[in-house]
């Protein structure tokens, strides 16, 4: 009788371990599931701007790299969109006093990434000021730490030949590849960056001059 007790006994216990397996397999699975259903294959939260413009410019992910008050520039929302639903981000300067050493923009940390891994990091850019536009996109990767993983700078002049947006085709796609390293989480930025001051009318729109959108991130595996 004792030893068909404790073959119960042991049974049972076995029995429950494996349910609690079953049990943090499914809570895995469910959180996988959330996230991919809130992000698919891209990683960006939020990539449209779509929540960020229905906040009139304010979000929990996406964090701003400007301060108009302090003349540094502004980066505000905008209903103009490269796909999709309005919502994109206007990136400028406001008055001649600002001051245009600084780099408006925005950034998220971005979770869920694979170790030693390729991934590219897109997003789409408008500035409808021609080649002869004073303004640059500077965009990238850091790590946790603020280890640059990739950055690149882009002319609008270099982009007429790169694939437009659907709704605004001034919308032109840029990218950067980089490794994820021994990294999970990284930062991915987008800044506004005046290549030549010169070209700039300071008694004239310096906010008309100097704005540009950027909109429809991404950030997957290659």
């Amino acid at each position: 009788m004792k030893k068909i007790y404790l073959g119960l006994v042991i049974t049972g216990l076995l029995a429950g371990c494996a349910n609690t397996a079953d049990t943090t397999s499914n809570v895995a699975s469910t959180t996988n599931s959330v996230t991919a259903v809130a992000t698919g294959s891209n990683l960006i939260i939020d990539p449209q701007l779509t929540q960020f413009r229905s906040n009139s410019g304010k979000s929990d992910v996406w964090k701003k790299q400007a301060n108009k008050n302090k003349g540094l520039g502004d980066a505000g929302s905008s209903k103009d969109t490269a796909f999709g639903k309005e919502g994109s981000s206007r990136l400028r300067f406001m008055e001649a006093t600002d001051d245009f050493t600084a780099q408006p923009g925005l950034s998220q940390e971005v979770f869920g990434l694979q170790p030693n891994t390729d991934y590219e990091f897109s997003l789409y850019y408008n500035d409808k000021k021609g080649d002869e536009s004073p303004t640059e996109l500077v965009f990238g990767v850091t790590s946790a730490s603020g280890q640059s993983l990739a950055t690149k700078t882009v002319h609008t002049s270099e982009l007429n030949n790169a694939p437009k947006g659907a709704v605004r085709d001034s919308f032109r796609q840029t990218f950067v590849s980089f490794n994820s390293g021994a990294n999970v989480s990284v930062t991915v930025y987008a800044k506004l960056h005046i290549a030549d001051l010169s070209k700039i009318d300071m008694d004239g729109d310096v906010a008309k001059q100097t704005e540009v959108r950027i909109d429809e991130f991404k950030l997957a595996q290659k």
